[in-house]
């Protein structure tokens, strides 16, 4: 009689897994996403506290989500991203170029981690005795940390719970994967939707500090690109007063071309506050020109 033959999947598929595996797929994309894995990971092994957060070459850590009981910790929660963080032997495994994987405390600690300052000091005030990461690389300085934890009251991880985690670190970096690519995807389109709201109120409100209402609608067929014969006919005038209109705001603007004209008003746009009524002119020159940011006129004359 044959055996049958055994499933490669060391996890079994019970009601929790297969519910967890559900949410987390279901929600790729939205900010639920991390506390989906979190969830996850609690189905295949006993967690006290965990979360995420991003880890950069050249900022401090970013937390993206933590849970803790606080009951536990004798530190307030933004303890460890005032400064600690660069002693932690995840953090320092990232500087130092790790692949992504799944890394555990044991494993990772310097030799003498427990009887270290930062040990003392820090670590055993936030209640832990372990801690398995899930570090996720999106390029050479910045990565994703997942991390899991039990608290100074609960065993440490066993080699058990290593074997459940690595499981699920193909889902997880593919989940990871796709819920970065649609994040940054709907970050972009925020961008691209605060660079138009940002257009529009330069277009209500650029120069309303200086100009008249009549000349600002000059204004606005001057850098569209009308002649004063036009711009004369779309307002039902003649075209000298136009042109009178058209010299007072190079007077007032202290400019002397249309090319200036389109510039100042291109680089007030960064100024600008959407469904606001602020004239951005007025933020702009008040802003230091260092500290501005790169003007068009310069990228032009850099160019030309």
């Amino acid at each position: 009689m044959q055996k049958p033959p055994k499933s490669p999947l060391c996890l079994p598929l019970d009601g929790p897994l297969t519910t967890a595996l559900a949410t987390l797929t279901q929600a790729i994309g939205s900010a639920e996403w991390f506390d989906a894995v979190l969830n996850l990971l609690g189905t295949v092994c006993d967690i006290d506290s965990g979360g995420a957060m991003m880890y950069h070459r050249h900022q401090r850590p970013r937390r993206i989500v933590h849970r803790f009981n606080p009951q536990e910790r004798s530190l307030p929660e933004d303890a460890y991203i005032s400064g600690p963080y660069v002693l932690c032997p995840n953090y320092q495994m990232f500087i130092r170029g790790c692949p992504s994987g799944v890394y555990w405390l044991r494993d990772i600690a310097p030799d003498d981690f427990y009887d270290s300052e930062f040990y003392r000091v820090f670590y055993s005030q936030i209640g832990l005795s372990d801690s398995i990461d899930l570090l996720w690389r999106l390029d050479d300085d910045t990565a994703l940390n997942i991390f899991i934890e039990r608290s100074i009251s609960s065993c440490k991880f066993q080699a058990m719970d290593m074997l459940a985690v690595e499981s699920l670190m193909p889902m997880i970096f593919a989940s990871a994967t796709k819920h970065h690519e649609l994040t940054a995807a709907a970050s972009r389109r925020e961008t691209d939707n605060l660079t138009h709201r940002k257009v529009q109120s330069t277009m209500e409100n650029f120069a309303s500090s200086l100009l008249t209402q009549r000349e600002r609608q000059v204004l606005f067929y001057m850098i569209s690109g009308y002649s004063s014969a036009l711009t004369a006919e779309r307002l039902n005038t003649t075209e000298g007063t136009i042109k009178i209109h058209r010299k007072n705001i190079h007077k007032k603007l202290d400019i002397s071309s249309q090319a200036e004209l389109f510039s100042l008003f291109i680089n007030c746009i960064a100024f600008a506050t959407p469904e606001g009524s602020a004239d951005p002119l007025t933020r702009y020159q008040s802003t230091p020109a260092a500290a501005r940011p790169f003007a068009l006129q310069a990228a032009r004359a850099a160019t030309g």
